[in-house]
């Protein structure tokens, strides 16, 4: 299995109640930088329809899970809490809701249901404070996936060259073998190319 953060690239669809707005405010939650945030200034606040970024690592990948986390502190006001929905176009995949009793980074559970590629690449975010007051230094979601790999990969690994159709309704990243013969010795299954 290996990894890869994907973070927020495109301006939210809406935004009320930060200090920053538009790209500002996507920089600041994006940039791999605690030192620069983005700070409630208004008890009804919100950040809409943040798009995330895609990445080509798990573009054939098996998609284990996604896990949502946030860097944030409060603006000193009380225990801040942020509820922040994972959404795949109009559909709602995960709800997280995060208390920051002190400057730190929260995790929400791994999701885990039916992801593929192209639904980790349609990925938006929204991010909804209550009125306590939350300052956002970061935003991220991890990916979890399984690549393609010879034998030993781990995890199934991918199809050498010539090995690329399922086999009695098993996926090729699910098998290792044929009839005890390594998959990377194969070309040909029954003279089917």
């Amino acid at each position: 299995m290996a990894t890869v953060i994907i973070r927020p690239t495109g301006e939210p669809s809406s935004s009320t109640g930060f200090d920053v707005s538009g790209s500002t405010f996507i920089s600041r939650i994006s940039d791999n930088d605690a030192s620069t945030s983005a700070s409630q200034n208004n008890i009804t606040c919100s950040a809409l329809g943040i798009d995330m970024e895609n990445k080509s690592a798990y573009d054939s990948a098996t998609i284990n899970s996604i896990t949502l986390s946030i860097t944030g502190a409060s603006t000193g006001k009380g225990s801040p809490e942020v509820t922040c929905d994972i959404k795949n176009g109009n559909s709602t995949l995960q709800t997280s809701t995060f208390t920051f009793s002190s400057a730190t980074t929260l995790s929400g559970s791994a999701y885990t249901t039916s992801l593929t590629p192209a639904i980790v690449n349609n990925l938006t975010l929204d991010i909804d404070p209550n009125g306590t007051g939350v300052i956002l230094k970061e935003v991220y979601i991890t990916v979890d996936y399984t690549t393609g790999g010879g034998e030993g990969g781990g995890g199934g690994g991918g199809a050498a060259a010539g090995y690329s159709h399922k086999v009695m309704g098993i996926a090729v990243a699910n098998i290792a073998k044929v009839s005890t013969v390594a998959k990377l010795n194969i070309a040909k299954i029954n003279t089917v190319d």
